[in-house]
């Protein structure tokens, strides 16, 4: 659910890198990003058979 959310980040960074409004580091931020939420999701308790 929690990289779910990041979607739509991907998604605005794509389009402004796509247009010119920000660099190839707005595409490293998002993906920190997302890598971080996955780290975060997977280090919960629980199961993880989603």
């Amino acid at each position: 659910m929690m990289i779910a959310c990041c979607i739509p980040m991907l998604v605005i960074v794509g389009i402004l890198v796509g247009t010119g409004a920000a660099g190839s580091g707005a595409i490293l931020f998002a993906l920190i990003c997302l890598g971080a939420m996955a780290l975060m999701m997977f280090a919960m308790p629980g199961r993880h058979n989603h």
